[in-house]
């Protein structure tokens, strides 16, 4: 029994990982201090990161079709590997260790969970071929063997949301470069 509490827990961190989120933008902006060096060093996995979330977001065609093709060719969890890989940047631009510890706890909490939540929803939906598709594609860190063309879709990302995380980093990037403007 207290498995399946701590399971329960973690489903419902999971569920709430947008309010994490949102949080962890909060706090990025309120006890980030960026400086030239922080935010040269922390701009480019921002980029892979937003680089990695508009390919996949603009392949993926959300409970409707499996998609294995294009970036999820390469790890079952395309989306959440570039929110990992933008939230580490502005991790090293706040410079700040509350936050470095904030993101590890919460990142761990919430879309470790999310995948296998997902996961489980998307062998009921599509059984064998994600059972098979799950055997074939690594879960986070990318097989960089499997790269191939895809169909990649405007349209897609714009149904799927993604010019929202653009403006949220937009925002706050731009914040932290103006506080960093006013420390120097």
């Amino acid at each position: 029994m207290g498995k399946d509490r701590i399971k329960d827990v973690f489903l419902k961190m999971a569920e709430k990982r947008t309010t994490f989120n949102l949080l962890f933008f909060i706090l990025v902006l309120i006890l980030g201090r960026a400086s030239y060096l922080s935010f040269f060093i922390g701009l480019p996995f921002i980029v892979i990161g937003i680089f990695i979330r508009i390919v996949a977001a603009g392949t993926i065609k959300k409970n409707v079709s499996l998609t294995i093709t294009g970036p999820y060719r390469i790890c079952r969890h395309p989306l959440y590997l570039g929110s990992f890989f933008l939230s580490l940047g502005l991790v090293i631009i706040a410079k700040n260790i509350f936050i470095s510890f904030f993101f590890l706890i919460f990142f761990a909490c919430t879309y470790i969970p999310a995948m296998l939540k997902e996961e489980r929803f998307l062998i009921g939906k599509f059984g064998e071929d994600y059972l098979n598709y799950k055997k074939n594609v690594p879960c986070f860190i990318p097989s960089m063997r499997k790269i191939n063309n895809y169909n990649f879709s405007w349209r897609q990302l714009k149904e799927n949301k993604e010019y929202i995380n653009w403006i949220i980093v937009s925002v706050t990037i731009a914040i932290l470069l103006i506080k960093s403007h006013q420390i120097f």
